[in-house]
């Protein structure tokens, strides 16, 4: 997919930039809000931008690679809607996979894959896509 810049209506120059790897760098400085799912290969929380108060949810799964200890990862970051961020916060006792990936379905998200064995790789993406986690 080709490095294309987010939507305009969500976040700002600070948190959501248009080049993907500036926008991965720009997550850094998000801040926390809740967690949703905490687990030690399932971990779902809600961010904001300090400079707009834009709120993301972030997912990141990870599998362990048993033989040669190079666990895959996979992180997405979606701006979402303060109503949405309040529904999955109320929600985040019964909160499932599936439900997720309803989130901000067909909008644009940051995508992080760190493969076993290979490099990291950031790019633009659609939605949320929960992926294979211990």
């Amino acid at each position: 997919m080709a490095d294309q810049g987010p939507a305009q209506d969500f976040g700002c120059e600070h948190c959501w930039p248009v080049a993907a790897d500036a926008a991965w760098e720009a997550r850094a400085a998000l801040t926390h809000v809740a967690d949703l799912i905490d687990q030690s290969h399932f971990h779902v929380m809600i961010l904001a931008c300090p400079a707009c108060a834009q709120r993301f949810v972030s997912v990141f799964t990870e599998t362990i690679d048993w033989v040669n200890g190079d666990d895959p990862q996979d992180s997405t970051l979606l701006p979402i809607t303060e109503a949405e961020a309040d529904d999955l916060v109320q929600r985040r006792e019964s909160l499932s996979e599936s439900d997720l990936n309803w989130v901000g379905s067909g909008r644009r998200s940051l995508r992080r894959d760190c493969p076993s064995g290979a490099a990291a790789r950031t790019f633009w993406g659609k939605g949320i896509s929960v992926g294979r986690h211990d």
